[in-house]
């Protein structure tokens, strides 16, 4: 009976499915559902409401987290915005974790959220663990998919790597420090990436430690030493200046 609803938003709904989960003793999963929601255009209804296309996803057990979870929505929104840029914003959803969830952008339009259920939230469902989930407005993320195939040439000279680990306050999102990273790297960066995050007795309070792992690369010939080490002296001023980091 609690299904013949129209529902409004499908995040309830896979919490719920979580909770019923976790009291039966099936303590990690991941869940899925691809439906419709219905949006009213005005309450009383005066007309039918807007139908709209959704994936819901739900993570749960002790080797889920907000990376893990965010690393299945780049997953996902990848394949529909190859070549476009994806963003990633605070979410200020009630339901949601305050700081541990995010809005995901394509070209500035919001195609979704996700992150950890906020936990005033899970408590009325009887939920006592870490919980995360969100939505990803298909319908919106369709449009963003353009259909062509891009193929991106393998460069035959070797691609040096740098690991890169610095100390930055603790409220300054990732993907301000990527875009600094790369917007001061110059033209041979080819991927900057996340590998770890640190909070705890070894970092003064306020604080986090980041670790990102950098790719160079040229299509053209080797790239010298000299050349890497200028590069990340760049990087390391841009973002002591512009964020306030320093090398860890």
């Amino acid at each position: 009976e609690d299904l013949a609803v129209m529902r409004t938003s499908l995040l309830p709904s896979i919490v719920r499915t979580v909770s019923f989960n976790l009291n039966r003793k099936n303590m990690e999963g991941r869940l899925f559902e691809l439906a419709k929601v219905y949006n009213p255009k005005s309450l009383p209804l005066e007309e039918l409401p807007v139908e709209n296309m959704r994936l819901s996803l739900a993570l749960f057990g002790e080797n889920e987290d907000f990376f893990t979870a965010k690393g299945v929505v780049e997953g996902i929104v990848n394949n529909f915005a190859f070549g476009k840029t994806v963003k990633y914003v605070p979410c200020d959803l009630k339901a949601m974790h305050p700081t541990r969830s995010a809005y995901v952008l394509i070209d500035g339009k919001i195609v979704g959220y996700f992150g950890q259920v906020n936990p005033v939230v899970a408590e009325k469902l009887d939920i006592d663990k870490p919980v995360y989930a969100g939505e990803v407005y298909y319908d919106v993320l369709k449009e963003a998919f353009n259909g062509k195939i891009v193929f991106k040439q393998i460069s035959k000279f070797p691609v040096v790597e740098r690991d890169l680990a610095i100390l930055i306050d603790d409220n300054v999102a990732c993907d301000k420090i990527i875009d600094c990273i790369k917007n001061n790297a110059g033209e041979f960066i080819d991927e900057v990436k996340l590998f770890d995050v640190y909070k705890g007795n070894q970092v003064e309070a306020g604080k986090k430690s980041m670790a990102f792992n950098l790719l160079f690369v040229s299509n053209e010939r080797t790239l010298s030493v000299g050349e890497i080490d200028l590069a990340i002296q760049n990087i390391l001023k841009a973002l002591r200046e512009e964020l306030g980091a320093i090398l860890r």
